[in-house]
């Protein structure tokens, strides 16, 4: 397993601490095992807007700067305890307001799957952020409304799954598949770009009388030469209170690598209701691109949103391209370019180009 993939495994909660090894380790005469590992990025971006001023600025992409701390006990009765704590310290904002807490959670392994509690990624949209190759990567989101990170196809393309406090039950795999169920704090606020309640950045805020609930059924294959992967994953979330909000969601998607060959495609379909109004938006991404010598891969996107929503007097579309060049120079450091167009067929979100260099260094 690489660097990256390690940090990676933190980011989503896909393989916990008790699996995953560390760039630095220490281990305790009782057997409880304490492992390190982060990454710190950074990009110089170009922002050409076609209708304000040109921006160039220096900025992490889609991620911030990671340390993550994981914790393992030794292995009693069948059962494998970890926790993890990561940090998310940003450089586009002012050292303050840019220093995030993105997870503390802690795990439980045996032979039913896995139970997570604590703050991670949500289920939902969890697999569309994993396989977008802007997720090492700038995307769009730059310019003077930049906020911790860009945005990579947040919104144009998929949901956001954010970081969600929750109870999360994993499976064991069944050959190949697996199903994840999770109970999640009520999440309140949403992206700038318009307002989807699916694609929220936060957990908890105000109050409500509802849970939300999020499930989640994948598989995993391997064939002579490739392998492939698929999802479905879905959300609900209800509000008695103030406008009686109802959110559901679902999105599917799947991802193929074959002979240096990595293809994905995914679509999302979402809806909120509340007792003014009906807001309802689709979303689909594809993805293929080709990985030279198993180091360098150059691969091209493209992403449309569409605003399907009932009463209201626009049919808004947006279209974003990404290209990009992602180069492993070692399992420590990644150097990106990348260049990603917007247009939209209104006002709502100008037409942009977006040139970004960078990269990535782990550890």
């Amino acid at each position: 397993m690489t660097l990256n993939k390690k940090v990676l495994a933190g980011l989503v909660a896909l393989a916990a601490a008790s699996s995953s090894a560390q760039a630095v380790t220490v281990a305790a005469n009782d057997g409880w095992e304490l492992g390190v590992s982060g990454l710190v990025n950074q990009f110089i971006t170009y922002t050409d807007d076609d209708n304000a001023d040109d921006e160039v600025g220096v900025q992490d992409g889609l991620l911030p700067a990671f340390i993550n701390f994981d914790m393992k006990a030794p292995t009693i009765n069948g059962l494998d305890i970890a926790a993890h704590i990561s940090f998310s310290p940003a450089t586009n904002v002012n050292s303050y307001a840019g220093f995030e807490q993105r997870e503390v959670y802690f795990t439980v392994d045996g032979s039913f799957g896995q139970i997570l509690a604590g703050k991670a990624l949500g289920l939902y949209a969890s697999h569309n952020i994993l396989t977008d190759q802007t997720l090492f990567g700038v995307g769009y989101g730059t310019g003077a409304a930049e906020g911790t990170t860009t945005l990579g196809g947040i919104g144009l393309g998929y949901d956001y799954a954010s970081w969600r406090s929750q109870v999360k039950w994993t499976s064991a795999d069944m050959s190949g598949f697996k199903v994840a169920l999770a109970i999640m704090d009520p999440a309140t606020g949403s992206l700038s770009l318009n307002t989807r309640p699916t694609g929220s950045i936060t957990t908890g805020g105000t109050s409500s009388d509802n849970l939300r609930y999020e499930a989640d059924l994948s598989y995993a294959g391997a064939f002579d030469g490739g392998s492939f992967t698929a999802w479905l994953s879905a959300m609900t979330q209800g509000e008695d209170n103030a406008n009686n909000n109802d959110t559901q969601a679902w999105t599917v998607g799947g991802t193929l690598a074959v002979a240096g060959f990595e293809a994905m495609a995914q679509y999302s379909d979402a809806e909120d209701e509340d007792a003014a109004s009906e807001t309802e938006w689709s979303q689909y991404l594809v993805q293929a691109g080709y990985r030279f010598a198993g180091t360098t891969l150059v691969s091209a996107q493209y992403a449309e949103l569409t605003d399907d929503s009932k009463g209201v007097g626009s049919d808004d579309s947006i279209e974003k391209w990404t290209v990009g060049i992602y180069h492993d120079v070692n399992s420590n450091l990644k150097l990106v370019a990348e260049y990603t167009a917007v247009e939209d067929d209104n006002s709502d979100l100008v037409d942009q180009q977006i040139y970004s260099l960078g990269g990535f260094v782990f550890f």
